[in-house]
């Protein structure tokens, strides 16, 4: 079987007693950042523009914003994908750098 890496970003709910035992018998190797950490999780900047975009429409039910919430996430351009992805290592060296303390980002 082969060894699996687990990115740990120690959010309290991460570091419950049996989040922790099972790290520990599934995942030796584990790698702790800040918890929730938008400087390492893409995600969180692609979420950001969901909700920029989301925000410019009069949103009336909840009808209403899942299909503005479908739309908006198929348009969202490749290109802005590939710009968050282009600075992930500028930031984990900014993390790095920080010693995992707030950075620039």
């Amino acid at each position: 079987m082969e060894a699996s890496f687990f990115y740990q970003d120690n959010d309290p709910k991460h570091t419950a007693l049996n989040v922790c035992l099972w790290c520990v018998y599934n995942s030796p190797q584990n790698s702790k950042t800040p918890p929730k950490s938008p400087d390492l999780n893409p995600i969180e900047h692609i979420c950001r523009e969901m909700e920029v975009r989301v925000r410019k429409h009069d949103i009336k039910t909840k009808s209403e914003l899942k299909t503005v919430m479908i739309a908006e996430w198929l348009n969202i351009d490749a290109e802005i994908t590939k710009k968050v992805m282009k600075y992930i290592a500028k930031r984990l060296k900014a993390v790095v750098d920080a010693k995992g303390y707030p950075t620039k980002y």
